[in-house]
């Protein structure tokens, strides 16, 4: 018998909010060359992810250069004519031209796809050009395939040739498109020189060309009126006014929450860490004085969407009543049960979890019931739902995703969805923490279902998703053990496709580290997380999911912190701590989303995987290794 602490704490069977998860068919790059995990703001405020799993060209573009303008017309064509497929970005990057006199210059111009204003150098510095135009296109797993020419039109400085006769960069982007490197790598440019300092921003720091985009991009999904953060940073007086705090909680990594440790596995949807550079510009604004700068550097002010982001739901459902959260004392994980009508069996292929009251709701977790065991747990509880830390206090049946502060809902590709049977309830664990005064809360989720029916779907590769988990069971912590070890391993059955992975662990989690052995290979990270925080935790998506074959050996390695040296300790003085699900429990568990393009293979995966934690040993008495 599985035991049930094992599943209720099924915390990712199948967690939400995928992001950019292409069609799982096609080996992917485990490991791009290229770090793009930022953000930047286009001449009209728009925020642009740059790391997404598309092909991708950026062309560095000049206010003053003659050539760079003459391209213009062409690059308008060639963005229209792969809109659907491929970003194509124009990159301004110059010390000496404000945001606005960009967008004015390419609106004269008449520039029709997005131009990129680089104010910090960040996409300049990562990509290195030589010349104004230079173009570089990012294929879908994430390499450089092409840097160099847009095409022959220049034999040189000064000297136009009356046709062109080789595209290299539309060449290059349908190479890409095709999965395949171009013919022809790299062509030198022909242009006007890029300065060589321009990716090192020699210019004074100020905060309407530098900080203020990326206080757009970086920190007022939380932080600005009506969301969960403390105080709004939408404005200079704002953001001045909590300057040498930002310094401080970003220097240290506190701030924005992401806890793993960037470019040490595959890319992570929506990753947050700051790179070194953008932690030097903030640390030099406020080592300066905090000057604000030119007006005309302002961007526009950030657009955020309201309402439901993926369109019309196909079911909407809400918690029955108000839930009171009192205004002090311990977080709060509350359980509502919500019946789902549906007349048949679906497919999600998204879930957009709205919170009634943002300032209140720090995260929520979907489970699926459909034997009526939530039922009783919430009769039995005289307020709205009930209370249980760790899991939902019973065996789901599955899972449908979840929220967290900062998260985007986004539907899976290529018609991929979680099974939902007809009759199920849901059951919305929901994270609170008191905010210092008494609030109310009545969220509401949207689902959203794969068009075709579920026999359908099943029938098809790459449709159904599902988890398999890991766990170390034989948890004895002493008191005062500042480092405690435990790992576990599994063994995969079958090829499967890892699209996903959700570490979970108590409040004396210390680190955790998950490797893949594939047969014959050496160890790869999938995830590793140096410094773990409970209250942070997260669900992690790879820009691009990859295979990993029959005989790939997956390794948990995690620490523990059982002293009074640790902040997060439920106990003081420190008490010996056992596996469990209550807060001064703890536990080690690793959930993989996981598909595959022959669903009987992710079945016996699902189950083997079952057996596997059934023969994991319960209990120990002792000491870490």
């Amino acid at each position: 018998m599985i035991g049930l602490r094992g599943l209720t704490c099924l915390l990712a069977v199948v967690w939400g909010n995928w992001g950019y998860c292409e069609d799982a068919t096609v080996e992917k790059s485990a490991h791009p060359s290229l770090s793009l995990g930022f953000e930047l703001l286009d001449l009209q405020g728009k925020r642009h992810a740059l790391s997404t799993p598309k092909v991708r060209a950026f062309v560095f573009l000049s206010t003053t250069c003659p050539i760079s303008n003459s391209y213009i017309p062409t690059l308008n064509k060639l963005a229209e004519e792969h809109r659907r497929q491929v970003d194509v970005f124009g990159v301004i990057c110059d010390e000496m031209v404000t945001r606005q006199e960009a967008a004015a210059h390419f609106a004269k111009f008449k520039a029709t796809f997005p131009i990129l204003f680089d104010a910090s150098g960040l996409l300049a510095g990562e990509l290195g050009p030589t010349h104004l135009p230079e173009s570089f296109v990012i294929g879908d797993s994430g390499k450089l395939l092409y840097r160099g020419a847009i095409n022959n039109a220049y034999e040189s400085l000064g000297r136009r040739r009356p046709h062109v006769e080789h595209h290299y960069l539309n060449a290059a982007i349908e190479s890409a498109l095709k999965g395949e490197v171009p013919v022809t790598t790299s062509v030198p440019p022909v242009g006007c020189l890029f300065p060589s300092d321009r990716g090192e921003t020699s210019t004074e720091v100020t905060y309407t060309r530098h900080i203020a985009p990326l206080v757009q991009s970086r920190c007022q999904t939380c932080h600005r009126p009506g969301q969960v953060a403390p105080f709004p940073l939408t404005a200079y007086r704002e953001v001045k006014a909590h300057a040498e705090m930002m310094a401080e909680v970003t220097e240290r990594r506190l701030m924005p929450p992401w806890m793993p440790s960037p470019h040490s596995q595959p890319q992570l949807v929506g990753e947050r860490w700051l790179s070194d550079r953008e932690l030097k510009l903030i640390k030099d604004w406020v080592n300066t004085g905090c000057p604000e700068g030119d007006p005309e550097d302002l961007p526009p002010p950030a657009e955020f969407a309201e309402g439901w982001q993926l369109g019309k739901p196909d079911l909407v459902v809400k918690m029955s009543e108000m839930f009171t959260v009192p205004a002090d004392g311990p977080d709060l994980l509350q359980n509502f049960v919500i019946p789902i009508v549906i007349p048949e069996d679906k497919l999600v292929a998204a879930v957009e979890f709205h919170p009634g009251n943002k300032g209140v709701v720090h995260h929520a977790v979907l489970f699926l019931d459909d034997k009526g065991q939530a039922r009783k747990l919430d009769a039995a509880t005289p307020e709205p739902g009930y209370s249980n830390f760790g899991g939902p206090g019973f065996l789901p049946s599955g899972a449908l995703g979840g929220w967290s502060v900062g998260n985007t809902a986004r539907r899976l590709p290529n018609e991929m969805g979680r099974y939902l049977k007809a009759g199920s309830d849901l059951v919305v664990q929901v994270h609170y923490h008191p905010t210092g005064r008494e609030e109310q809360d009545q969220s509401e989720i949207g689902l959203f279902f794969v068009d075709h029916p579920v026999a359908e779907s099943l029938s098809q590769p790459a449709k159904l998703v599902g988890s398999v988990w890991m766990a170390n069971y034989e948890m004895d912590i002493p008191a005062g053990n500042a480092n405690y070890l435990r790992s576990t391993t599994y063994r995969l059955p079958k090829e499967v496709v890892l699209v996903g992975i959700v570490p979970h662990m108590h409040l004396l989690g210390k680190s955790m580290k998950v490797t893949a052995t594939r047969p014959n290979g050496e160890p790869e990270t999938l995830i590793d997380i140096e410094r773990w925080n409970y209250n942070w935790q997260d669900e992690y998506y790879y820009e691009q999911p990859f295979t990993l074959p029959a005989g790939t050996v997956l390794k948990v390695e995690a620490a523990f912190d059982n002293s009074a040296a640790n902040p997060s300790n439920p106990s003081s003085p420190p008490k010996r701590v056992t596996w469990g699900g209550e807060t001064t429990d703890e536990m080690l568990f690793c959930f993989f989303l996981i598909t595959s393009q022959r669903t009987e293979d992710l079945i016996h995966t699902i189950f083997d995987n079952l057996g596997h934690d059934t023969r994991q040993p319960r209990k120990e008495v002792g000491t870490a290794p």
